[in-house]
């Protein structure tokens, strides 16, 4: 799927409608956005071209990654905890474009020079339909042309590559293989819960840890209960009921890291520890509810998740190419 000119129905001005269009640039940044909530202003502060990142030669900078933080997150405040976590994510995100362009590229995959100009005289054609210079519309998407023109050949290779490899074989085989996140089923689930807070140290943190794993190996050896381990230990207010916190389901309401350790688990097994934004916990998995749902009901969950499973396995091959500033 290339980037064509797409025009939106809703009531607003022809600029807005267009800049919208073209403001979207991978899933990667789209999933920044949608695990905030929240967006971060143009603040006039001044972001030094520092080089934070080099990937196969190719160079990610302080300033690069500023303005695509402003093309995602808009115009609102982040705090100072927030800021850090999106600019974390939003350095990960370009790096790991940039490893996806490079695995593309060498097995000849990547969209060619020539269709990325295609699409951008398309774009330079579109925006004078609607009194745009180039220049203005470069500077209303916080971005330079040469940014422009590799988020273009992004996102022509990447969909390319995803409409080739996710058929309905592949994503009949992906549903099976991680049937319990795609269909429906249940689990009940109870912890115990060791907190942390935004100042605990790492070492803190090491020991929370390993006072978990030996309260786990006690209720595994069967020395001490759960119901006992949790009445002694947790600190969270579900101590008094055994921990429990009901049925969960692969969408939530839990963190993600608890629900996907979660579902990792059978019938009264213990995870080692998880860690959330409340602390560490032991899971455990005291039932499951299973559901009838096929490949073919959530075949577009499926996608999203499979391409974000495609290039994470990408990334995880090719990170050694990567150097970046500490």
């Amino acid at each position: 799927m290339t980037l064509p000119a797409r025009r939106s129905v809703f009531a607003i001005p022809a600029k807005t409608r267009f800049l919208i269009c073209w403001l979207t640039l991978g899933i990667l940044g789209i999933a920044i956005s949608q695990a905030y909530g929240i967006q971060q202003s143009d603040s006039g502060e001044d972001f030094p071209n520092e080089i934070i990142a080099t990937v196969n030669g190719q160079t990610i900078t302080r300033d690069q990654i500023a303005r695509d933080l402003q093309r995602t997150l808009g115009d609102r405040q982040l705090s100072s905890i927030e800021k850090e976590k999106a600019i974390e994510l939003t350095t990960q995100k370009l790096i790991n474009q940039q490893i996806a362009i490079d695995f593309l590229t060498k097995r000849g995959l990547a969209a060619n020079s020539s269709e990325v100009d295609f699409q951008i005289e398309n774009l330079k054609s579109e925006l004078k339909t609607i009194d745009l210079s180039f220049t203005e519309f470069l500077k209303e998407t916080y971005q330079t042309s040469d940014e422009l023109a590799f988020q273009t050949k992004w996102q022509i290779s990447w969909n390319r590559y995803l409409e080739n490899k996710l058929s309905d074989s592949f994503l009949e085989s992906y549903f099976k293989r991680n049937k319990r996140r795609f269909d429906g089923t249940e689990i009940k689930a109870a912890h115990l819960l060791l907190k942390t807070n935004a100042h605990s140290s790492p070492e803190q943190e090491q020991r929370l840890k390993n006072q978990l794993i030996e309260i786990r190996n006690r209720f595994i050896a069967r020395t001490l209960s759960w119901q006992e381990g949790v009445a002694e230990y947790s600190e969270a207010p579900t101590r008094s009921s055994g921990g429990s916190i009901g049925w969960i389901n692969a969408q939530g309401p839990m963190p993600a890291t608890f629900t996907e350790a979660a579902f990792q688990l059978s019938k009264n097994d213990i995870s080692l520890p998880v860690k959330t934004k409340f602390g560490f916990h032991l899971i455990r998995c005291e039932a499951t509810r299973n559901s009838s749902l096929g490949w073919k009901d959530v075949r577009s969950k499926l996608k999203k998740n499979a391409a974000r499973d495609l290039l994470d396995a990408i990334v995880e091959q090719h990170k050694p190419n990567v150097t970046i500033k500490q």
